[in-house]
């Protein structure tokens, strides 16, 4: 096969981005030219990896990060904040950047929010000028009425869950609540003299999909193919970048001077709308006497912690999950797709401490597998009985968690995600 240029375009968090950073590496192994079309605020991650950046977004990086990350993760106005605001919203500044960059592309690949790639692809593969295929991260990214995305309601969810009907019921809804967040995508539709919304549906939902191919880029321990899945799905397994990092002397003294630790973390954005989860978490430790590493994010979030903290404690800014999750005792951490997928691999239990997005979801199906309890953000305290201290010991005591944590991640070391994903890419192009 001729080398090829892939366009890979992706909006949000370094969840968002690392799968496809496998991915590139692997198209990249074997010859392609990849670019990774996304916020300029993913400039070094990129450039790190050895693709090839391209700022795809009008968007900059906010002053206030914590405030930013707090509407992010508003309980009921976040999602609409994400959508519409800083996705939907950069819809014709991201199209504007995209087009050049697209112009040699013979494979453009899309994510959910990547609203301005998407109409590029629609338009570009209808012309013949380049194979468009799109990414789902998560199962919840499907919105299944056989495998309805679990909102962390409990009665909520087991009603929707006993019955496809029910679970049609709630596709519905959430189509009807989400459509006006991308009303400046479809204004941008007409005035490229396109239909409102492509022939699949709405731009959030059905419409992100590419006629095509689509890449289902998770474990299937998290999510099988369902029956209103687009035909065209490949679930790939998990696609895992192992990002290079600096060696930190101070973290592997600490790993190396006693028992495994609890490690605590709510990964590159949630932690920044949460304060206290990083002081709750060092009180938990202190109560159960456990060892622990608080991932804190950011020198910012650090300052936020008592001076004080025991030498059992160790913060860091950041590590490397593939590294440091097998060396856990337990890991507690929100939920994101791929710090999910990292801990699954490792073989842990978890206690999972859902935010926001498809989190509730990642979150019920960790606990469904047995390898996980969950907690929702709002009731994470150490000094209540029946919470984070509680649970905590609970996943340290009870073999069955880690026997379960044992089996999931000898399943998922078998996994090959982003070889699978440059399989499929390759394939895109007509012949």
């Amino acid at each position: 096969m001729r080398n090829l240029h892939v366009v890979i375009a992706t909006v949000g968090s370094l969840g968002d981005l690392f799968p496809f950073l496998a991915v590139g590496q692997e198209l990249r192994r074997r010859g392609h030219r990849v670019t990774i079309a996304t916020h300029a605020l993913h400039r070094l991650p990129i450039e790190q990896s050895g693709l090839l950046f391209a700022d795809a977004s009008g968007m900059v990086e906010p002053e206030d990060r914590a405030a930013f990350t707090a509407q992010a993760f508003h309980p009921w106005r976040g999602p609409r904040f994400v959508v519409h605001d800083v996705a939907a919203l950069d819809v014709r500044d991201s199209y504007q950047k995209l087009l050049p960059i697209c112009a040699d592309a013979d494979v453009l690949v899309t994510s959910t929010l990547a609203f301005a790639a998407q109409i590029i692809g629609e338009q570009a593969d209808a012309e013949g000028r380049l194979g468009w295929l799109s990414a789902v991260l998560a199962p919840a990214g499907f919105v299944s009425a056989y495998d309805p995305p679990a909102s962390g309601i409990g009665w909520l969810d087991r009603f929707l869950r006993s019955s496809p009907q029910r679970g049609r019921w709630l596709s519905r809804i959430a189509i009807r609540i989400t459509h006006p967040w991308t009303a400046p995508v479809r204004a941008l539709r007409r005035e490229l003299g396109l239909p409102a919304q492509s022939p699949l549906g709405d731009p959030f939902h059905r419409g992100q999909h590419a006629p095509r191919g689509v890449l289902a880029m998770f474990s299937p321990l998290l999510g099988e193919p369902q029956p209103d899945w687009p035909a065209n799905v490949t679930l790939t397994g998990a696609a895992r970048y192992q990002q290079a990092m600096m060696p930190n002397p101070a973290l592997e003294t600490f790993l190396d001077s006693g028992p495994p630790p609890v490690v605590f973390t709510l990964g590159s954005a949630a932690v920044h709308a949460n304060a206290s989860f990083l002081r709750e978490s060092a009180k938990a430790a202190q109560q159960l006497g456990q060892r622990a590493i608080l991932l804190t994010g950011s020198p910012e979030m650090r300052a936020q912690l008592p001076h004080d903290l025991p030498t059992s404690i160790l913060c860091v800014d950041y590590a490397a999950h593939a590294d440091l999750f097998p060396r856990a005792a337990v890991i507690i951490h929100h939920g994101g797709i791929g710090t999910s997928s990292e801990a699954l691999r490792s073989g842990r239990p978890m206690l999972v401490v859902p935010h926001g997005f498809d989190q509730p979801d990642n979150a019920a199906r960790l606990q469904r597998l047995g390898v996980a309890e969950t907690l929702p953000a709002r009731r994470y305290r150490a000094d209540r009985a029946d919470r984070a201290a509680a649970l905590l010991q609970q996943l340290l005591t009870h073999p069955h968690y880690r026997n379960a944590a044992d089996l999931a991640a000898r399943e998922m070391q078998n996994e090959e995600g982003g070889t699978v994903a440059a399989d499929v890419i390759e394939k895109a192009l007509r012949i």
